[in-house]
């Protein structure tokens, strides 16, 4: 990619080169899982478990739809590292639980993946790690602003 001459521009292009290019290089790096479904899976461990987070909910806190949420979900299910459950109190919800197996292989995972991240933030300092988290947040906020406006 040629940077442009406008960093604004280059925030803006090189989010989606930087994502693809990131999603690439660890699907290849870290083994066991894709770098989507290992975030899945690292989402809902990070979730209340009383009660069991819904689909709705596990795609909300990832900003993704519903329907796509629901279709890695049914892959890692398959995988047996989650289940699906009815929810007891509202039938047409459905909640997720991580499986024994699901909790190992996530834990494995995140060894495997300390090496990438170790070379992805090579050669930059706290300062610039900072800065980069800080502009990131604003941008996402912002999206946030928008997005809630279009609704």
């Amino acid at each position: 990619m040629k940077p442009p001459g406008r960093n604004d521009y280059l925030l803006f292009g090189g989010t989606f080169v930087l994502a693809n290019k990131m999603q690439y290089v660890a699907d290849k790096m870290v083994s066991g899982l894709s770098t989507k479904q290992w975030f899945l899976l690292r989402t809902i461990k990070d979730m209340p478990t009383d009660p069991l987070p819904t689909i709705t909910q596990i795609a909300a806190d990832m900003d993704t739809t519903r329907q796509n949420a629901a279709k890695m979900l049914e892959k890692l299910e398959r995988e047996g590292l989650i289940t699906v459950e009815e929810s007891e109190t509202d039938r047409r919800s459905r909640r997720v639980r991580i499986t024994e197996a699901g909790y190992s292989h996530t834990g494995q995972v995140a060894a495997n993946a300390q090496e990438f991240l170790k070379r992805l933030f090579e050669g930059m300092t706290h300062e610039e790690l900072d800065t980069a988290g800080n502009v990131l947040t604003k941008m996402i906020m912002n999206l946030t602003k928008m997005q809630e406006e279009l609704s």
